[in-house]
């Protein structure tokens, strides 16, 4: 499945695994999660997941009143800001990232990140790798409700573009990053270097399935 580039007037990236290697240690920190809340008594359904956006997404779901809700977020927030914080130190770009922006930046193209990330580790990782003026809007797990693959967080980043999601390429690294913007109605492209392989994401149908970030070069038309 392909997609007009012509039609493209802004991008949003994913972050880890996307424009940055794939560092966070997804199994621990969702065990260390349901070790916590194992005694409670309306999240023995959560017990079976070991997604960690889908943990966090049904936690709130499941929650049975305002308190229970805020119990679990101050909970999970506090695990994944570890995470993510353990991440930060190791995280190097992807191969082709630093070239991918700073063109589209030239041509003075609108572009956003879009992640499961915390705002601090998002925040610390712009710097570090002097990426922190690249971005037009940037938004991370701290400014929604629902973590992606639920629609909310990259249908806010298109609204604050200012652009229909036709116009927008989403890239990204995973399965989930394919079914949020199929839930939006905007073109993906991911490459198979992060979070899932190229034969977990392939029967999804993104509309470039790619082994890097490099193609991009030329599938916007930047060369």
């Amino acid at each position: 499945m392909t997609s007009d580039m012509n039609s493209i007037s802004g991008v949003i990236f994913d972050l880890e695994g996307t424009i940055v290697d794939f560092q966070w240690k997804i199994p621990k920190a969702v065990s260390q999660v349901k070790k916590e809340i194992r005694k409670w008594d309306w999240a023995s359904p959560l017990l079976g997941i070991t997604d960690y956006a889908q943990l966090y997404n049904e936690g709130i779901r499941l929650a049975p009143n305002a308190v229970e809700e805020k119990r679990f977020l101050n909970l999970i927030d506090a695990v994944y800001d570890e995470y993510d914080k353990d991440a930060l130190t190791r995280w190097r770009p992807q191969s082709g990232a630093q070239e991918l922006l700073e063109t589209l930046k030239s041509r003075e193209i609108p572009i956003a990140l879009c992640s499961n990330v915390g705002r601090k580790a998002m925040d610390g990782i712009l710097l570090l790798l002097g990426w922190n003026q690249i971005f037009d809007v940037t938004l991370s797990r701290d400014e929604v409700k629902f973590l992606k693959p639920d629609p909310e967080g990259l249908k806010r980043t298109i609204h604050l573009l200012g652009l229909e999601p036709s116009k927008v390429l989403f890239i990204g690294d995973s399965r989930t990053d394919i079914r949020t913007a199929k839930k939006v109605g905007c073109p993906v492209a991911v490459a198979a270097q992060g979070e899932n392989t190229r034969k977990e994401m392939e029967p999804l149908q993104p509309d470039h399935l790619l082994a890097s970030l490099h193609p991009l070069m030329e599938i916007l038309k930047l060369k």
